[in-house]
């Protein structure tokens, strides 16, 4: 079973953060930091726009309509930063300021879309239509991120819970998975996809 839309959307913009913590910190790795948060960034709103719909938000009621308008002016704010940064050179001297403006930002959104839309929506609907919705926003950012990457697939992260973690297991078919801590369970996936 997919986990719900809460939770993806609250990890990926926890991703994000820790992310742009990365860009903006000089080391040698700032350039691909900056692709992986741009492409994620980029998959994380396109995956909100085809998964809360007009249609999907409806149970919420109409102050989840109105958070989604809101959304509209500040959304088109955050896809003009993260083209900034896309287009910034690593190292420049505006990284900082523009990913405290993208992390602004980011937080207006997610504070937005979690208070405004999806809490009301998870009270409204059943707990496997969040996770339907789950189960579509992950396809879709999943399939964003391997058309933003080109021909290599989407970076393997693992720093997700146990239970997603458990859920990778699974589908990998790996045994003794329900006994393993969180640790041996990455240990275990990053040993298979290496």
């Amino acid at each position: 079973m997919p986990s719900s839309i809460v939770r993806l959307t609250v990890t990926d913009h926890d991703r994000v953060l820790r992310l742009l913590r990365r860009v903006v910190t000089p080391g040698p790795s700032q350039g691909r930091w900056r692709d992986e948060v741009v492409r994620l960034l980029r998959a994380h709103r396109a995956a909100e726009n085809a998964v809360l719909t007009t249609d999907a938000i409806r149970p919420a009621g109409a102050e989840a309509h109105r958070a989604m308008a809101d959304l509209g002016a500040l959304d088109d704010a955050l896809d003009e930063a993260t083209d900034r940064l896309a287009a910034a050179d690593v190292p420049s001297p505006g990284l900082i300021d523009l990913g405290a403006r993208i992390e602004s930002l980011l937080g207006e959104h997610a504070t937005t879309l979690d208070l405004r839309v999806l809490q009301p929506l998870e009270a409204a609907v059943a707990r496997k239509e969040i996770r339907i919705l789950g189960g579509r926003y992950a396809e879709v950012r999943d399939a964003d991120l391997q058309d933003l990457g080109g021909e290599e697939p989407p970076p393997r992260r693992f720093d997700l819970p146990r239970a997603e973690l458990y859920e990778l297991a699974r589908k990998a078919g790996i045994e003794g998975r329900s006994a393993m801590s969180r640790s041996e369970l990455i240990a275990e996936l990053r040993r298979r996809t290496a």
